[in-house]
């Protein structure tokens, strides 16, 4: 029997896709015989013809992420340096002298505010370099195990302030203290509430308890680095560092207010027009 293939020319371009079966019957014999015939395709052919190239299965995240949201990755790696910074410096200053007094305070409220407090909002923001790769589920445990102790902590060392100062506190630093320690019980109240949001659905809507809970929960992180920014004007933290360091930290803490807040704030913001596309 004759097999017949198509003509190549030499100025076609052809890809061989492996080849096909084919059953031709035979005239001597009853039975099938199988044969194994090469299948050609031309590109040219092709209306739309493409290339393809070979993809990595291990591509890394980042580099399928838009040009925007890797700016924000950097944005967040910084972040964590500055958040660091801070937490190593506070605690190397006050625990070399002592965690009494105002050394206990200071130290508590930099650990719950601007280290424990910081990780915690960023828990569920997507360009988050150490929580990005974790089950949404987990990642609401790191949050409540994060904000617990950190609004535990910062609200221990505000208390201890205020009790040495007889709560008559004058000054802007005082001032603000006490509203970041209103605030941040108020926001581990709506936390539980969020939490049990199932439950309390017949007085307020999940989605507006969680929005009025984020809302809570910037506020008394603003607030309480605010106050950590006027710490650094008083003569426990003048006299254990110099001048240049003072102006450091203010800076430092500034950037860590600005750039942990782009997570919540963009959270609450989607919360929001979810709320307005249900009015």
């Amino acid at each position: 029997m004759t097999e017949h293939h198509p003509a190549v020319t030499s100025n076609q371009v052809v890809v061989d896709y492996g080849s096909t079966a084919r059953v031709s019957p035979s005239p001597s014999l009853n039975t099938s015989r199988t044969q194994r015939l090469p299948s050609f395709v031309l590109i040219n052919e092709s209306p739309n013809p493409q290339r393809y190239t070979r993809m990595s299965h291990n591509k890394l995240e980042y580099e399928t992420q838009k040009p925007w949201d890797r700016f924000e990755y950097v944005l967040n790696v910084l972040n964590q340096m500055c958040i660091g910074f801070i937490t190593i410096y506070m605690s190397y200053i006050t625990l070399r002298t002592g965690l009494q007094g105002t050394g206990l305070h200071a130290w508590l409220v930099t650990i719950g505010f601007s280290f424990f407090m910081a990780e915690g909002v960023m828990v569920h923001y997507g360009n988050n370099v150490l929580t990005n790769s974790y089950k949404r589920s987990t990642k609401t445990t790191i949050h409540w195990i994060l904000l617990t102790l950190g609004g535990t902590c910062g609200a221990a060392g505000a208390l201890i302030k205020m009790i040495q100062k007889g709560f008559l506190l004058q000054s802007t630093h005082g001032r603000l203290g006490i509203t970041a320690f209103i605030l941040c019980l108020l926001s581990m109240s709506s936390g539980l509430a969020a939490l049990c949001s199932q439950r309390v659905k017949k007085l307020i809507t999940p989605l507006l308890n969680k929005a009025f809970h984020n809302f809570l929960g910037i506020s008394c992180f603003v607030i309480s680095l605010v106050t950590q920014y006027y710490g650094y004007e008083t003569g426990y933290f003048k006299s254990r560092s110099a001048t240049d360091l003072q102006i450091l930290m203010k800076c430092v803490t500034l950037i860590s207010l600005v750039l942990t807040s782009i997570g919540p704030i963009k959270a609450f913001y989607n919360k929001l027009k979810s709320i307005f596309r249900q009015l």
